[in-house]
């Protein structure tokens, strides 16, 4: 059932960046030159590299072609990458794309591989804790997703599996647990609010992890 009468389609604002994230500007920051761009959909993080001076070559995998203008001296691959050969570079990047892939250990060992000075990893982290106080966070939303976010320990573990090391290591987006209070905020009299406020305003968690890899 269904049959348009149910939106299923969201925009989670990927697909044309109102600003950059702060991760675009660690791939600037952390590219060695040549990069391939792992899930690269409409290519902002290109667009983002080129608007502040990078001038190297690109190369862009994703397995869906949008219906949009790419820019024109990108090397744009349409396929799967867990199957499709990435093309021998300095950097490989993988932003937001292995908590999408079935085998995120094979994906991130072929990008080492394929890297000649290091890959760049962003994915949503993991807070159990929070789910158990009913917070819902951003990512669990996306029903694309294979994997609900990774801990600490699996990246970790992951990285060393697939034979590369971190080399740095980042927690990001830091939020407290009243983000969920405040959804409640018209549900329940105020000074229940109040007191889940002091409650949960102790309560810290990241919801991203990035990491430079190199072999």
């Amino acid at each position: 059932m269904g049959n348009g009468l149910i939106k299923t389609e969201f925009d989670f604002g990927w697909k044309e960046w109102q600003d950059a994230p702060h991760y675009a500007h660690l791939a600037f920051e952390y590219q060695k030159g040549s990069v391939v761009d792992v899930g690269c959909a409409t290519c902002e993080l290109y667009k983002f590299l080129r608007n502040n001076g990078w001038k190297d070559k690109y190369y862009g995998i994703d397995n869906t072609k949008y219906d949009i203008s790419y820019p024109s001296d990108i090397n744009l691959i349409i396929g799967d990458a867990s199957e499709t050969e990435i093309p021998k570079v300095d950097t490989v990047i993988l932003y937001n794309i292995l908590e999408h892939v079935d085998e995120p250990l094979l994906l991130l060992e072929k990008s080492i591989k394929a890297c000649r000075e290091n890959v760049l990893i962003y994915v949503p982290q993991r807070n159990e804790e929070m789910w158990m106080k009913g917070i819902v966070e951003f990512h669990q939303l996306d029903k694309t997703h294979k994997h609900c976010g990774f801990s600490k320990e699996e990246i970790y573990n992951i990285v060393s599996l697939s034979g590369g090391k971190i080399s740095n290591y980042k927690d990001m987006v830091l939020r407290d647990a009243t983000i969920g209070v405040n959804l409640w905020n018209n549900r329940i009299p105020r000074f229940i609010v109040g007191k889940l406020n002091k409650i949960f305003s102790s309560k810290n968690f990241y919801q991203e992890i990035w990491c430079e890899i190199t072999k």
